[in-house]
């Protein structure tokens, strides 16, 4: 089987797609919007890079987005080249959009969050682009069941929840050792894109509140990634004078990614918006067995079964409350340790990357059949 990628390249998630896929047995095509950094795809066998362009089209606005359409020419004589069995398209306002023009079927259509959630309220125009190309799409997917129940706004065709697992043996601590263990040092974090979006603003902010109520307990804040906001950020923690106990990495590895999560006692996720649809590193966290705090939009809601089982939720834009949890979890470690194997036992049971790479090649096997 031979499946066209329409992706961004630049993409960690994109990568992970291609390169399970690829492990497979399925030959992949990669076309994308995105100049690649990171040429994570040279040296398999069964991956071909078609074609990106020299700069990145940020598609942004929808000005923006029309700069795609240039490239719906080169698209059509890939696709001739490669001949592919599948046009799978990631991310429904840009690369679905030029996937749906193509007319080439069977054609799949990967939902991620903003597409759905934030385009198309942008404007009608937005609203049209986007239900033209689920009309074209002969399946979609999605990766959670509340960004599924958002993409019915747009079509009432069948939608295949798949979620973006994770490889549940990488993401994992040795059995003899726990969170919270350390009694030297406390290390609350996050890895995530250093966005307005994600809300590592609100983190720094709701860590600086702790070291106000808690002064006497040696603890550290790691900011993972890498962003627009990373200077932003920065300066924030010199402002509110804490720079000393808070680390940004920058961008890492994502092969270094599970060592970086299990440096880490309390994972933090506050992302401000809803079309935060799934949560890929709040799975991580949990899979990890470290204790994880999430704000209550869509994805994280569902991620936790919006339970206090498997963690803890908290308001959106709520530092002053996450400040309270974390001092809550410090004083009952036994209860905030339950939940981390109770939610290593949720991922195992629903985000096992190698179930969900599975069931994706199940739904291309239907099409073709």
């Amino acid at each position: 089987m031979k499946v066209l990628l329409l992706a961004d390249i630049g993409s960690s998630h994109t990568e992970k797609w291609a390169l399970g896929l690829a492990s497979k047995g399925v030959d992949i095509g990669l076309f994308s919007f995105n100049y690649p950094k990171n040429k994570w795809f040279e040296g398999i066998n069964n991956i071909t890079l078609l074609f990106h362009p020299e700069e990145t089209i940020k598609g942004n606005k929808l000005t923006e987005k029309l700069g795609y359409f240039k490239y719906l020419p080169v698209l059509k004589r890939k696709i001739k080249e490669f001949n592919p069995t599948i046009l799978h398209a990631h991310y429904a306002s840009s690369y679905g959009l030029i996937g749906a023009l193509s007319r080439f079927q069977p054609l799949v259509v990967s939902v991620w969050g903003s597409d759905v959630y934030d385009f198309p309220k942008q404007g009608i125009i937005n609203k049209i682009l986007l239900k033209y190309t689920l009309a074209k799409a002969s399946r979609i997917c999605s990766t959670s069941h509340c960004m599924k129940q958002e993409t019915f706004h747009y079509t009432k065709k069948q939608i295949s929840v798949i979620p973006f697992g994770i490889d549940v043996a990488q993401f994992a601590r040795d059995e003899e050792k726990n969170v919270l263990e350390d009694h030297q040092k406390v290390v609350i974090g996050n890895i995530k894109s250093l966005e307005d979006k994600y809300g590592i603003d609100l983190l720094i902010k709701a860590f600086y509140l702790f070291l106000q109520k808690q002064p006497a307990i040696n603890s550290e804040l790691l900011i993972v990634g890498d962003g627009n906001k990373r200077e932003e950020y920065i300066q924030l923690t010199k402002d509110l004078k804490i720079e000393d106990k808070v680390i940004f990495t920058g961008k890492v590895n994502h092969s270094e990614i599970p060592t970086y999560h299990r440096k880490i006692d309390i994972f933090i996720c506050l992302s401000r918006l809803d079309s935060e649809s799934f949560g890929v590193s709040l799975v991580e966290a949990m899979s990890s067995r470290t204790v994880v705090i999430a704000s209550k939009v869509d994805g994280f809601s569902e991620v936790l079964d919006n339970t206090d089982k498997y963690g803890y939720l908290v308001e959106k834009n709520n530092p002053e409350a996450v400040t309270d949890l974390i001092v809550e979890i410090l004083a009952n470690k036994q209860e905030a340790l339950a939940k981390t194997i109770a939610a290593r036992g949720r991922v195992l049971e629903l985000y096992n990357w190698d179930e969900n790479l599975k069931s994706m090649i199940t739904i291309y096997n239907e099409l073709v059949q």
